[in-house]
């Protein structure tokens, strides 16, 4: 009986309706001293129907705290020494029932950071807009349809979250958050979008999926510092120009309406073109030329009917996914692209390839369309070592609509000179000679002039000749490695415009002299080598350096100086012989690693 009465009990708790006074009890004394010292308070999941009223005054001093400090001044071990209180910087409301937040969040001014995502909101108070310091603003998830006037006071607003939830209109103030990096706009009601979302122009992400747009507005093109832009899952059918969006890197558009491939003539920056799902009929091929930095490209489920031959200008498209169209022929061109890993056709009726191999897979695919390019006699396609028939060469048509010399995986041993002079005619951009058994660079290949791309991955090469600084002025990307080099040509100092450098799994004993003086490099990647110091000094001088690989090699110390190159995105050292950092620290990433760094730097007296 007692059981049964105490079960009774139980269940009554668990369904009692929450009072205010429930709320304020979820604000103790021990977590209101915590959020004084550290600046941070965190209220999250605690099924709050209301913020409690001590949240508004937290950084004041009630009155009985007052009447004690006389006290606590006199008592010298007093742990909770008022003066070392922090205002309040970060707020976390999420994952509650809240639905409404009071006018007294203006008492708040030091914010930074307010979270209040997974709540009941339906509205918020013009005082809000009172927390002029604020930088970061969750609510999403809630069930706001409007934004207050005064919200679009938040001029230091850097990221602002109001994914999934009921907004149909957004005020063209919203241009007036001009310091915004981070809009999510998702899952929302949205039929249009304001003129004044063009003044945001230091925007690097903008998410507009899962809405009911029709069109983009012009003044997207202003946002010129735009890197990912997702308008998938909505109504699309007509996408302006993008060419003036230069660093865009994402673009997602697909479960849209679209008929006729984008225009993306000038995006040399872009890595992922996703337009699956849409009702493209054909590829623009006057917008291949520009896409020479794509990796990914997805056109499944559109109405295409022919891959154009101009494909192959994508020369590091890595993922390409062509599935569920009406395609009926695979070029042989698709066979040649150098960096092709994944390509995807099922869903189309190939008439050229037979089913089995399609089903096989990409490197089927490309094998079977390689061999129908250029059929060879199997011992000789299978020989260690050997100079190609002059049919296997791409011819110098084929070198100029796709601005690309490529002999990938051929195990040459050289490279006949008329094959550079054709190349250099037909103004080639990017030469891969990468998985062959090349032991020099014959001078021929220095005519070509206007190569920016230069791939020699997998191959004997001990040295390099002088003329490969001295005449390919316009190189931006060198790949070396999986060579034998000791040692690089001082004239690479001179490649003014080169951007990444890869000298990895080589024999350096230290980073060469030359790779120091290359002010442009962003990317330097010269792991599994023999190098055993970190030159910190000679390093600085790479101002634009954010990617740096020196993992498996044979460092003993890692200076603390190091920390100070505040520019890396990337850094990456594991596989070395150090003791500090710790693999612990080492596994928290880049941020983690510098700031660590520079912690142990020796301060001076």
């Amino acid at each position: 009986m007692k059981a049964a009465s105490k079960r009774k009990i139980n269940n009554l708790c668990v369904f009692r309706q929450r009072t205010k006074n429930d709320d304020n009890s979820e604000l103790s004394m021990d977590i209101v001293l915590t959020a004084r010292k550290t600046g941070k308070l965190c209220l999250s999941s605690r099924a709050l129907s209301s913020v409690p009223d001590r949240v508004w005054t937290i950084n004041e001093l009630t009155e009985e705290e007052l009447k004690d400090l006389q006290v606590d001044l006199r008592n010298s071990d007093n742990q909770n020494k008022w003066w070392e209180y922090e205002p309040l910087k970060s707020l976390d409301l999420s994952s509650n029932s809240l639905t409404k937040l009071s006018e007294d969040v203006k008492y708040l001014g030091d914010l930074v950071n307010l979270d209040i995502h997974d709540n009941l909101l339906e509205s918020l108070p013009e005082e809000i807009g009172s927390l002029t310091k604020l930088r970061k603003l969750n609510l999403s998830s809630n069930k706001l349809r409007t934004l207050p006037c005064k919200f679009f006071s938040l001029a230091e607003l850097r990221c602002l979250d109001l994914k999934s939830n009921l907004i149909k209109e957004l005020s063209p103030a919203i241009g007036d958050l001009v310091m915004l990096e981070y809009l999510n706009l998702s899952s929302n009601e949205l039929t249009s979008l304001p003129a004044g979302l063009g003044y945001l122009v230091r925007l690097i992400a903008l998410d507009l999926n899962h809405n009911k747009l029709k069109e983009l507005p012009p003044d997207v093109m202003s946002m010129r510092a735009l890197k990912k832009l997702d308008v998938s899952n909505n109504r699309l059918e007509v996408v302006h120009p993008l060419g003036e969006l230069r660093k865009i890197e994402r673009l997602d558009f697909h479960m849209n309406n679209l008929s006729s491939f984008p225009d993306v003539n000038g995006c040399t920056s872009l890595h992922e073109l996703c337009l699956s799902h849409n009702s493209i009929t054909e590829i623009d091929v006057n917008c291949l030329e520009s896409l020479g930095q794509l990796k990914i490209l997805n056109l499944s489920n559109n109405e295409i009917e022919v891959i154009p031959e101009e494909i192959i200008m994508l020369i590091n498209v890595e993922q390409l996914d062509l599935s569920y169209n009406n395609i009926s022929e695979i070029p042989g061109c698709v066979g040649v692209m150098p960096n092709l890993q994944n390509f995807a056709i099922d869903g189309n009726k190939v008439r050229n390839i037979r089913r089995d191999i399609v089903s096989c897979g990409t490197p089927r695919i490309m094998k079977h369309l390689r061999q129908t390019i250029n059929p060879t006699n199997t011992e000789t396609s299978n020989s260690p070592l050997r100079v190609c028939s002059a049919n296997s060469y791409p011819d110098k048509y084929t070198m100029r609509n796709a601005k690309l010399l490529s002999l990938v995986g051929q195990n040459l041993a050289e490279v006949p000179d008329e094959l550079f002079e054709n190349a250099k005619e037909a103004e080639v951009t990017c030469v891969d000679l990468s998985r062959n058994k090349l032991q020099v660079l014959t001078d021929a290949m220095s005519k070509v002039t206007s190569t920016t791309d230069l791939k020699l991955s997998y191959n004997l090469l001990a040295e390099l000749p002088e003329w490969l600084g001295e005449s390919l002025e316009r190189l931006r990307y060198l790949d070396l490695s999986k060579n034998l080099l000791t040692s690089l040509p001082a004239s690479l100092s001179q490649l003014r415009l080169l951007v990444e450098i890869n000298i990895s799994f080589n024999k350096f004993e230290e980073m060469p002299e030359c790779i120091y003086e290359i002010a442009g490099l962003e990317i330097l990647i010269a792991n599994d080598n023999k190098m055993s110091c970190i030159n910190v000094p000679a390093l600085s001088n790479l101002k634009r350096l954010a990617h740096l690989d020196l993992s498996n090699n044979n460092i003993g110390y890692v200076p603390p100086e190091l920390g100070n190159l505040k520019n890396l995105r990337m850094l990456s050292l594991s596989g070395n012989c150090f003791k500090q950092p710790r693999q612990a620290t080492l596994m928290k990433g880049t941020e983690e690693i510098l700031a660590y760094l520079r912690n142990r730097i020796p301060t001076q007296m």
